[in-house]
Protein backbone atom coordinates (compact mmCIF):
# COMPACT_ATOMS: atom_id res chain seq x y z
CA UNK A 1 0.00 0.00 0.00
CA UNK A 2 1.05 4.00 -0.84
CA UNK A 3 -0.45 6.67 1.05
CA UNK A 4 -0.29 9.81 -1.46
CA UNK A 5 -0.13 13.05 -0.04
CA UNK A 6 -0.98 16.11 -2.30
CA UNK A 7 -1.17 19.68 -1.63
CA UNK A 8 -2.65 22.31 -4.04
CA UNK A 9 -0.76 25.51 -5.77
CA UNK A 10 -2.25 28.65 -4.20
CA UNK A 11 -5.25 29.79 -5.54
CA UNK A 12 -5.67 26.80 -7.31
CA UNK A 13 -10.04 26.77 -6.49
CA UNK A 14 -10.96 27.46 -10.07
CA UNK A 15 -8.42 24.94 -11.47
CA UNK A 16 -9.96 22.53 -9.11
CA UNK A 17 -13.60 23.38 -9.73
CA UNK A 18 -12.58 23.32 -13.48
CA UNK A 19 -11.50 19.46 -13.07
CA UNK A 20 -13.96 18.65 -11.10
CA UNK A 21 -15.84 15.91 -12.73
CA UNK A 22 -12.87 14.48 -14.66
CA UNK A 23 -11.08 13.57 -10.70
CA UNK A 24 -14.24 12.16 -9.43
CA UNK A 25 -14.55 10.31 -12.81
CA UNK A 26 -11.18 9.26 -12.34
CA UNK A 27 -11.45 8.07 -8.99
CA UNK A 28 -14.73 6.22 -9.30
CA UNK A 29 -12.83 4.15 -12.02
CA UNK A 30 -9.86 3.03 -10.48
CA UNK A 31 -11.96 2.59 -7.19
CA UNK A 32 -10.86 -0.97 -6.74
CA UNK A 33 -7.08 0.48 -6.15
CA UNK A 34 -8.22 3.47 -3.30
CA UNK A 35 -8.17 2.24 0.06
CA UNK A 36 -9.50 5.01 1.74
CA UNK A 37 -8.82 8.85 0.66
CA UNK A 38 -10.43 12.18 0.68
CA UNK A 39 -10.04 15.81 0.36
CA UNK A 40 -7.68 18.35 2.89
CA UNK A 41 -8.84 21.27 4.50
CA UNK A 42 -7.61 24.31 6.19
CA UNK A 43 -10.71 23.49 8.57
CA UNK A 44 -13.85 21.07 8.91
CA UNK A 45 -15.77 23.58 6.26
CA UNK A 46 -13.38 25.53 4.63
CA UNK A 47 -12.15 24.83 0.73
CA UNK A 48 -9.77 21.93 -0.29
CA UNK A 49 -6.17 22.14 0.28
CA UNK A 50 -5.30 19.21 -1.15
CA UNK A 51 -5.92 15.38 -0.54
CA UNK A 52 -4.94 11.76 0.98
CA UNK A 53 -5.02 8.86 -0.88
CA UNK A 54 -4.40 5.54 -0.04
CA UNK A 55 -4.03 3.09 -2.58
CA UNK A 56 -3.33 -0.59 -2.79
CA UNK A 57 -0.32 -0.75 -5.34
CA UNK A 58 2.32 -3.46 -5.43
CA UNK A 59 5.11 -0.42 -6.04
CA UNK A 60 5.81 2.54 -6.02
CA UNK A 61 6.25 3.43 -9.63
CA UNK A 62 2.28 2.22 -9.66
CA UNK A 63 1.29 4.18 -7.29
CA UNK A 64 2.82 6.94 -9.19
CA UNK A 65 1.39 6.25 -12.06
CA UNK A 66 -2.12 5.83 -10.65
CA UNK A 67 -1.31 9.87 -8.94
CA UNK A 68 0.26 11.16 -12.86
CA UNK A 69 -3.14 9.98 -14.23
CA UNK A 70 -5.03 11.62 -11.99
CA UNK A 71 -6.86 14.84 -14.12
CA UNK A 72 -5.81 17.21 -10.85
CA UNK A 73 -2.88 16.14 -11.13
CA UNK A 74 -2.42 16.52 -15.23
CA UNK A 75 -3.97 19.84 -14.78
CA UNK A 76 -1.85 21.71 -12.43
CA UNK A 77 -4.13 21.44 -9.42
CA UNK A 78 -1.25 20.00 -7.30
CA UNK A 79 1.67 21.99 -5.72
CA UNK A 80 3.70 18.92 -4.74
CA UNK A 81 2.97 15.25 -4.15
CA UNK A 82 4.54 12.65 -2.27
CA UNK A 83 4.12 8.82 -2.64
CA UNK A 84 5.21 6.95 0.50
CA UNK A 85 4.99 3.19 1.65
CA UNK A 86 1.78 2.64 3.97
CA UNK A 87 1.47 0.39 6.40
CA UNK A 88 -1.88 -0.04 8.29
CA UNK A 89 -1.74 -1.44 11.58
CA UNK A 90 -4.89 0.38 13.03
CA UNK A 91 -7.65 -0.98 12.71
CA UNK A 92 -6.14 -4.26 12.07
CA UNK A 93 -7.39 -6.06 9.37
Amino acid sequence: MYAIVCFDRPDSASLRDTHRAAHQEFLKANSEKIVFGGPLKSNPEGASTGALIVVNCATRKDAEAFIGADPFFRNGVYESVAVRAFKQVFPQK
